[in-house]
């Protein structure tokens, strides 16, 4: 077993150096090429560098080893949607499920594929259903935040916002969504002390112009 570049790879990739996790994994492979944990690691860097396509046959190859690893079946899904075949990451996730029914995060990202489907109600049974799993799930409580905001329920929105904050206090877009929310609310001061946090947490923020001039727009004269 080659125990040092399996934890390299997993190291290089909470780092978030996922060329090196890539090439330590595939160090990895050349002694245990069975192994569908670091088959389905390798693949979730290759997708983290957009390599969707390199990602796939590594889940392929996971499952064609262990047709019952419902980790690669949720993260297959994730390369499905990234490449817009929301039908396939629904068959993935719905795959996932049944062999592991009780994981929040495919939950989670199911509902997400309903969201893209336009399924609204289904997307918000999922992440219903993820946070009753895990109370914790700091994802969740922002994905049903924003299926709350596109409904038009900004208080709702913005309870859910709340919990992902308070679970995840680095949560730079739960910021960007709650100051929005707070906005529409009418709670100027809310609003404006979320948006100058996620410019903090975010300075290099794609919206960070459009975002600078809303914060000055509300802030006192």
């Amino acid at each position: 077993m080659d125990a040092n570049n399996r934890i390299r790879g997993n190291n290089f990739f909470y780092r978030g150096d996922y060329r090196q996790a890539v090439e330590a994994f595939t160090a990895v492979l050349e002694i245990e090429p069975e192994d569908v944990e670091v088959y389905t690691n390798r693949g979730s860097a290759l997708a983290a560098l957009g390599q969707n396509e390199q990602a796939m046959r590594d889940y392929d190859r996971a499952l064609e080893i262990d047709p019952a690893y419902a980790v690669a079946y949720n993260n297959r899904g994730l390369a499905h949607a990234a490449q817009g075949d929301t039908d396939a990451a629904m068959r993935d996730y719905d795959r996932a499920l049944e062999l592991s029914p009780g994981d929040a995060v495919v939950y989670k990202n199911r509902g997400a594929a309903h969201e893209a489907q336009g399924e609204s109600e289904g997307a918000m049974a999922d992440y219903d259903r993820a946070i009753e799993l895990d109370p914790e799930y700091a994802e969740s409580y922002y994905a049903r935040a924003v299926l709350h905001a596109d409904r038009g329920d900004d208080v709702a929105s913005r309870a859910d916002y709340d919990s992902a904050v308070r679970l995840s206090p680095r949560f730079a877009a739960a910021y960007y969504g709650r100051g929005l929310a707070a906005g529409r609310l009418g709670e100027y001061g809310q609003a404006r002390a979320d948006l100058q946090k996620y410019l903090e947490l975010s300075p290099r923020a794609s919206n960070r112009a459009q975002v600078e001039a809303i914060v000055r727009k509300l802030s006192p004269h």
